[in-house]
């Protein structure tokens, strides 16, 4: 029965090419579409998610309740894993983990190399999936002076891995540095983990780096936990949320713990609690899928059926001869069924040939790799869209009767109409949807580009100099300012893009004690402020000229703002109990993506923290100038250069956007070109169904044009009514969207109005080809059965 039925669906195909070739081309883009959103989603999910106890594993964040609103921050003080692990039953191991350390100078003979990582507990190793390739897991970092290496970092310095087991390091970073022993060598971290380190030094060390700063309100470390397998995590938050409170009598910080596999995903946070994050992306694609698979769905149905009255005879045929309606429905599924199958082939051979331009989209190294879960995927799948689109073709052409079939007396209910057009108006929603949508998420990049950050980011160098030595870092300084080419250079002590550096340590005269505000600290040397081009509203600069200025700071507006400072030059402020004098004021400038606002912050002078070099250098000769700095930096570290430009760091805070951006376009114009084939589709079915009625009218005089607008007229209104349904859900996504940025572009009228006269002109220009084929056609064809 089966093998009958796929030879007369072979035979249907042969018979029909045409629309089997459209057929199969629709379903082919739409599933190639599908099959790689599928492989992005099934990395993004999959982001933290492969250690083997990662249902146990969870990271602790704070909520910090400040004057100026609730804050939640993955950083914890650096001695909280020890004690939960001391003082909690559910906790079997915990780890703190340091900052991403980035440019960690190593010196190994006369090899000197850099590398970025991270300070962690011995419970590391054993709460996460690290894989070693020589010494023991179990007591690697066990000693206060152990490294442990990536593969691809001991090969750099040692030439492998067994070399490198037992040698001696020196490592240096900021004031800091310490002998230590190779314990061990893991594996480079997969595509998988977020934090990507190079090396793990112990934690016990950094402990000892902060000194008095390892206190109870001091937020400078992460904390990873392995709960005992059964812990009711929810009464677990509420037994810990407290428990800095009870160490610190004034704190004004919660605590709570998050599944460690969702953190990637679910990484924002309002009012102390998960409120979304890389989730709504994951959700967004996934949607899209959903809709282009639909789209293709439904242009199969109307192509189908489009094409139905040239399949009425064989029809009418087949029932007077004794065939059922449900033979009839089954042979019109499995026709769906195979075609689908043939579809879904070319389109994974699409998705394999498409893999490197989709992963340069994407920033990803994604494979389509066959193994048990893709075959399940793809199979369901094919099932489901082979169902979607063939039912209701399926039960339209069975349910025909042969006497009204013989008599070509068939007639399409008000109910099959209006479903047909609600097939297309869907469509065509879904398009406009993505077109505005488009254009809202390009025209926020647009405007995000366009902004003044209140520092000139073009032609800014950034690198680490954690190789220099920090009492030759002025004279490094002094000699990139002589090279041809430099404006000026400078050093301050974190990333400006993204700093992650607060404190609430700071007082002043006036302040509500029970208030406790977070304040951005960003410690720099002399000309950083020349060097950013930072606008000073009032009062100097740091400056050799007044002699010592460890005892001074500077405010930015927002800082001022928050302590309510009238002539704030002049003033005293208290940090960490040293008392400063406010030498100025800097315009406020962003040090965060544009969905922030400017948290106040300030600028404090310590030249030993300030080894984050920045360049200014002239647009003219810039490899010459590029290739001097470089000879410097060699001269001083033995090793070659890292840099980069601050507008390439800048971007990476919008980078999801950029991708998503990227993605969008891509899957908008399948979706319209999908809609589209629809559309004709529908016109294929509406020329066919009034050809007689075509042919009447031009017997009777009607002209070509008459006939263009008498064709077109329906489906403009499909449009219209689909504008109809869309602006306003696509005005309310957009805002939305919107909304999650402090700083953003209007929503501008032309978006709506330019992007449903687009639609109508894909439209027209998609219906005027059947339209005009049908308005060409010789009369006497069509009226020749009467």
């Amino acid at each position: 029965m089966l093998r009958h039925q796929l030879l007369l669906a072979i035979r249907s195909f042969l018979k029909h090419k045409n629309i089997f070739a459209i057929n199969l081309f629709g379903l082919a883009v739409g599933l190639t579409t599908v099959v790689l959103i599928m492989l992005w989603v099934k990395d993004e999910t999959s982001i933290n998610r492969y250690h083997s106890q990662v249902d146990q594993i969870y990271t602790v964040l704070t909520n910090h309740d400040n004057a100026n609103g609730m804050v939640t921050i993955p950083y914890t003080p650096a001695r909280l894993a020890e004690a939960l692990k001391e003082e909690l039953p559910q906790v079997e191991k915990a780890s703190g983990l340091s900052p991403f350390i980035d440019g960690v100078s190593f010196e190994s003979g006369e090899i000197t190399m850099e590398g970025a990582g991270l300070f962690v507990d011995q419970d590391y190793l054993e709460i996460f999936d690290v894989d070693f390739l020589v010494g023991s897991k179990e007591k690697a970092l066990t000693g206060i002076n152990s490294i442990v290496l990536t593969e691809s970092l001991a090969n750099k310095i040692f030439g492998s891995p067994q070399l490198a087991l037992g040698k001696s390091l020196h490592w240096k970073v900021f004031n800091f540095q310490n002998d230590v022993e190779v314990t061990g060598v893991m594996k480079d971290p997969g595509n998988l983990d977020v934090r990507k380190p190079e090396f793990y030094l112990a934690f016990p060390y950094f402990v000892e780096m902060l000194g008095d700063g390892a206190h109870w309100d001091n937020f400078n470390s992460t904390t990873d936990l392995l709960l005992k397998e059964g812990t009711d995590v929810q009464a677990f938050n509420e037994q810990i949320g407290s428990f800095i409170k009870d160490k610190e009598a004034n704190s004004n910080v919660s605590v709570f713990v998050q599944n460690f596999g969702d953190t990637y995903l679910y990484g924002t946070y309002e009012k102390g609690k998960v409120a979304g994050g890389r989730i709504s992306y994951v959700k967004i694609f996934s949607a899209i899928a959903i809709f282009i698979l639909l789209i293709a769905c439904i242009n199969f149905m109307n192509l189908t059926t489009a094409r139905s009255m040239s399949r009425l005879k064989e029809i009418g045929v087949k029932k007077s001869m004794g065939a059922s309606r449900g033979g009839l429905f089954t042979q019109f599924i499995t026709e769906s069924l195979l075609l689908t199958f043939f579809a879904l082939i070319l389109a994974v051979l699409a998705a394999y040939l498409l893999q490197p331009i989709f992963n340069q989209i994407t920033s990803k190294t994604l494979s389509l790799q066959f193994g048990t879960q893709i075959f399940l995927i793809l199979g369901g799948i094919w099932l489901v869209t082979g169902l979607l689109a063939g039912i209701y073709p399926a039960v339209y052409l069975s349910k025909f009767k042969p006497v009204e079939v013989m008599k070509s007396n068939v007639k399409g209910s008000f109910g099959e109409i209006l479903a047909r057009k609600g097939l297309v108006i869907f469509q065509f929603s879904i398009s406009l949807l993505l077109i505005i949508g488009i254009t809202v998420l390009s025209k926020q990049m647009s405007f995000i580009q366009s902004q003044n950050l209140g520092y000139q980011q073009e032609h800014l160098l950034e690198f680490n100099a954690s190789g220099i030595d920090p009492q030759k870092l002025d004279a490094f300084l002094e000699q990139t300012r002589n090279i041809p080419g430099v404006e000026n250079a400078s050093s301050l002590s974190h990333p400006l893009v993204g700093l992650a550096s607060s404190t609430i340590g700071l007082e002043w005269d006036g302040k509500d004690p029970e208030d406790q505000i977070k304040f951005e600290n960003i410690t720099v040397n002399m000309e950083l402020i020349e060097t950013m081009g930072f606008e000073m509203v009032a009062g100097r600069t740091f400056s050799p000229d007044f002699g010592d200025e460890s005892n001074k700071i500077i405010l930015n507006e927002a800082a001022i703002k928050t302590i309510g400072f009238q002539d704030p030059v002049g003033q005293i402020v208290n940090l960490w109990g040293e008392d400063k004098e406010v030498i100025g004021v800097v315009k406020d400038f962003h040090f965060e993506s544009l969905k922030e606002n400017v948290k106040p912050a300030f600028l404090k002078y310590d030249p030993g923290f300030a080894q984050k070099v920045m360049v200014r250098i002239n647009a003219s000769n810039q490899p010459e100038t590029i290739a001097g700095i470089g000879e410097v930096f060699e001269d001083f570290t033995g090793q070659p250069i890292n840099l980069k430009f601050m507008d390439e760091d800048y971007q990476s805070l919008y980078a999801s956007e950029q991708r998503a951006s990227s993605l969008a376009k891509y899957f908008g114009l399948t979706a319209i070109f999908l809609s589209c084939l629809g559309l004709f589709g529908l016109a294929a079915f509406t020329a066919e169904k009034r050809k007689k009625e075509i042919g009447v009218r031009k017997v009777m005089g009607a002209s070509t044009t008459g006939i263009l607008t008498l064709v077109s007229k329906d489906f403009v209104n499909l449009i219209l009514v689909s504008i109809l349904i869309a602006v306003p859900i696509a005005w309310y996504l957009a805002n939305s969207w919107l909304e999650t940025y402090a700083f953003q572009t209007n929503l501008s009228w032309w978006i709506f109005a330019g992007s449903g006269v687009l639609l109508i002109l894909i439209s027209l220009v998609t219906v005027g080809f059947q339209a005009f084929k049908a308005a060409s056609a010789n009369p006497i064809n069509s009226l020749r059965s009467e």
